[in-house]
């Protein structure tokens, strides 16, 4: 039974906490690290990715001081659990839904944290690492390299608060 009781939210938190892939990926990252997450068909209700020892938990409500705020529709969760590979097989899966026109699968990314916060907390070592796949997406979006993820990161922050973030955190 899942934390949540509603199936997708139950399958998302299943791929971040058991999958491989997801948990190689996550060593990857700084264990203080968050990032709030929202499902369309729940609007206005958040959760929180967040690191207890090796394992990553979806957890609701918001985080206090989150780097990253996802919104996933039902058929992006879908689309990850068919995934099969190593983590740089999800980390393309997800950049190509995060690039996706389609709002059924479309995940919608914001960045909360500045780029030397993310950078100090290994997301750019992440995304840089995350192979042939990755890089071939960024640069056909023009993201290439430091510089280019760098700018990436800006035009995310600067978009700034989506409807669906509307509920955030106490204090």
């Amino acid at each position: 039974m899942g934390i949540a009781h509603d199936p997708w939210i139950d399958r998302l938190a299943s791929l971040f906490r058991l999958h491989p892939a997801w948990r190689e990926a996550a060593r990857a990252i700084d264990p203080r690290s968050t990032s709030n997450v929202y499902f369309t068909h729940r609007p206005g209700e958040p959760w929180h990715l967040e690191r207890r020892g090796d394992l990553t938990l979806l957890l609701p409500g918001a985080a206090p001081d989150p780097d990253f705020a996802f919104r996933f529709p039902s058929g992006a969760v879908a689309r990850l659990e068919a995934v099969r590979g190593e983590s740089n097989d999800f980390a393309a899966e997800l950049f190509a839904l995060a690039l996706d026109e389609d709002p059924e699968v479309r995940v919608e990314v914001r960045a909360i944290a500045s780029f030397p916060r993310l950078l100090k907390r290994g997301y750019v070592r992440l995304l840089l690492a995350s192979g042939p796949r990755v890089r071939a997406l960024g640069a056909a979006h023009g993201v290439s390299g430091i510089n280019g993820v760098r700018r990436l990161v800006a035009a995310v922050r600067a978009s700034g608060p989506r409807d669906w973030e509307s509920v955030t955190a106490p204090g």
